[in-house]
């Protein structure tokens, strides 16, 4: 079943609008995280996603192991 509710990324109130936030007009995204699987297909992009943004907290001789592998 899909999510019908959404959640602002500014002001933080729910909402069923797909759109936009109707009290502030923010950009809303589902609050709820995806669904785990073992077979993670996109694990890769998001590890490198969050090594390129510095959301992971990592040493540089390891930042750099890990994208070496990564992408090869």
């Amino acid at each position: 079943m899909r999510s019908l509710l959404r959640r602002c990324a500014n002001c933080g109130a729910y909402t069923l609008s797909k759109e936009r936030c109707p009290r502030c007009g923010g950009p809303v995204r589902v609050p709820h995280p995806p669904k785990y699987s073992p077979e993670d297909k996109y694990q890769k992009y998001r590890i490198l996603q969050k090594l390129a943004t510095g959301q992971l907290p990592v040493r540089e001789d390891t930042k750099e192991k890990i994208l070496k592998d990564l992408t090869t």
